[in-house]
């Protein structure tokens, strides 16, 4: 290929690639990316000179913008917009902003915007909703200004910039709970906490195993975007305590059964008389106490108790409370 055919082949690219990826416009080169659950603040410092921007003409007019694309999550909006909110804004007059789907492949390209959203006039703080969004897709909002250097803080709210892990569970001590994490792209990954009581076992299924009530907070990504929520997980009494027994050898309530102490083989129960002194230890409780003390039958009355789980894996707080001798 000769020298002249290279520059001719050049020629060929550039004249058929879009003006956009010229990358000659200031709006479009200074557009920022803009993701769900993160507060910005945004300055209108560029020019409205986006390719095609007279198709802007009638619908969009500013001497100073800035451009900013977002990319929805993956969860279905069931009817709901984007809630774009601005506060503190910074202008001397009133500023302007509007949402559009572009082109995918040229999001730069005014001509083919199509408005998601009614034009919003305001000088104070505000919230702009838009009509219902498709999921997983770029969108357009442009803020405009007549005064250089304007400036708004910018949040984009609502179900299709955040993700879902569903649902909140009441467990017994010892099961798992199974939550589902939507909204994400599932090959992005997920980063828990605890993560050390967090296991996917899907794309989207986790299992969590506290052993005490907790709120776990789960983080995944879209594109370039982390999106976190969190799930609560209530934990049921990992023993039962009765407050009563009644050692008279009838056959009936004569020992102190705590159901589930058995499963801590590292758990200590003291109990107390009013006066505090010792009336009964035991590891793991292999045997429930018969209400003796010394061989000999503990008087009737109150008596208080401490256990503690001793639970290798978790740091749970001793369980106290009083159980009554009744003769």
């Amino acid at each position: 290929m000769t020298a002249l055919q290279h520059v001719s082949f050049a020629c060929l690219v550039l004249c058929l690639a879009p003006i956009s990826a010229w990358g000659q416009s200031a709006a479009c080169d200074a557009r920022v990316n803009l993701c769900g659950q993160v507060d910005s603040t945004l300055t209108m410092s560029s020019t409205l000179d986006l390719p095609n921007a007279v198709g802007l003409q009638g619908v969009f007019e500013a001497n100073h913008v800035q451009v900013v694309v977002f990319h929805t999550t993956f969860l279905p909006n069931d009817g709901e917009g984007v809630e774009v909110v601005f506060s503190a804004p910074s202008c001397g007059g009133s500023y302007q902003a509007m949402v559009f789907l572009p082109n995918p492949f040229d999001v730069c390209n005014a001509l083919e915007y199509v408005p998601v959203s009614p034009l919003l006039v305001a000088n104070a703080d505000t919230v702009l909703v838009t009509d219902p969004l498709y999921y997983n897709t770029d969108y357009v909002l442009l803020l405009g200004s007549n005064t250089p250097g304007c400036s708004v803080q910018v949040a984009l709210e609502g179900r299709s910039m955040s993700i879902d892990a569903c649902c909140a569970s009441n467990i017994d001590y010892g099961e798992t709970a199974n939550v589902t994490v939507l909204g994400s792209d599932p090959q992005l990954g997920y980063d828990w906490v605890p993560s050390e009581l967090a296991v996917m076992v899907d794309n989207q299924l986790a299992e969590l195993s506290p052993y005490e009530t907790t709120t776990f907070q789960v983080t995944a990504y879209v594109e370039g975007c982390a999106y976190s929520d969190a799930v609560l997980v209530a934990v049921g009494a990992p023993v039962e305590v009765p407050n009563a027994f009644s050692p008279n050898n009838d056959s009936f309530n004569d020992t102190w059964e705590i159901a589930g102490l058995s499963q801590f083989e590292y758990s200590v129960l003291e109990v107390f008389d009013r006066w505090g002194q010792p009336v009964f230890r035991s590891v793991s409780y292999p045997n429930p106490w018969n209400g003796t003390h010394r061989g000999k039958p503990a008087p009737a009355g109150t008596y208080y108790y401490v256990i503690h789980l001793n639970e290798p894996n978790a740091n749970l707080a001793p369980i106290t409370g009083y159980v009554a001798i009744i003769r």
